[in-house]
């Protein structure tokens, strides 16, 4: 059963899919996947192809689009001083929407505020819930299982490792995004810009002040959780080294991990890839949530 939902998320409507297996009965909890998808994936992807897939083996799963994307309403921008509220509490403003923006920040909280509500959904086992990611979701999940208890087991396919940190755990500020912040903090510049350089094949804009920011090689050192990365070889965003590699690297020796690499490139791994991805992903969780 797949019904229509609403999440706020920071006081923005997400919306959201929610699937619940025909086979649980009524009162009765299951496992449960929240799925994220990739720098512009609509969850309307996920909703028809992986979220079904899973829920016919008995997982409650969660599709969601992120604030600014697709179905999802924008996060707000007001530049001018607030007026006063009203008898009700209530403000008339002008504001503009932002939206098709790629901010992992950003994306990071709408994926907390998304599992907060899946974590006391009627239906779902809270001690068994797992994360599914892809491309640059996959490194959300690797960033997210590193921060949050909550997580059991975890599926990143392809996923965007951020940058490289130094020693210290930190990577280098990129000077167009700190210019960029900086006319932002002045009020010179509103929305993020198309930063220069950025590939056409990737929809929106990138939000290079808060990129530098967002290290998931960092917070994989701390998942103790059994997660399986999947990689395609020939993986055109900085290659393998940068993407499912780095993730695997990053998480200690001491936990269940298990690396697959598929031949093809990167959006392989949702066409020529995909019934044997999926099936690797539904059988990890099955392993790790159901048994």
């Amino acid at each position: 059963m797949k019904k229509e939902i609403t999440i706020w998320s920071e006081g923005t409507r997400i919306a959201a899919d929610l699937f619940v297996p025909d086979n649980l009965a009524a009162g009765k909890t299951g496992p449960a996947i929240l799925l994220c998808h990739g720098w512009a994936g609509p969850k309307s992807h996920l909703s028809a192809t992986y979220a079904p897939f899973f829920c016919e083996a008995g997982f409650v799963c969660l599709t969601f689009d992120y604030r600014g994307w697709y179905e999802s309403d924008a996060r707000l921008i007001t530049m001018e001083k607030q007026p006063a509220v009203d008898d009700e509490g209530f403000m008339t403003i002008r504001a503009k929407p932002v939206r098709d923006v790629v901010d992992p920040l950003d994306q990071n909280r709408d994926i907390h505020n998304v599992l907060d509500y899946l974590a006391e959904a009627p239906m779902v086992n809270a001690d068994k819930i797992g994360l599914w990611g892809s491309s640059y979701g996959g490194g959300h999940v690797i960033y997210i299982a590193g921060t949050d208890p909550r997580i059991k087991a975890v599926v990143s396919q392809v996923p965007g490792m951020g940058s490289a940190p130094d020693e210290r755990g930190f990577a280098e500020i990129p000077a167009e995004g700190q210019k960029i912040a900086s006319a932002m903090a002045r009020g010179e510049v509103e929305i993020v810009p198309r930063p220069d350089g950025m590939p056409d094949s990737l929809k929106g804009t990138g939000d290079f002040r808060t990129m530098w920011r967002y290290l998931p090689r960092v917070s994989a050192r701390n998942i103790k959780v059994p997660t399986l990365i999947i990689d395609q070889q020939e993986e055109e965003y900085g290659g393998c080294e940068n993407s499912g590699l780095a993730a695997k690297k990053a998480i200690p020796e001491t936990t269940i991990v298990k690396y697959h690499v598929f031949p093809g490139t990167h959006y392989d791994v949702y066409d020529k890839n995909y019934k044997e991805s999926a099936k690797m992903a539904r059988a990890w969780f099955v392993e790790h949530l159901q048994n």
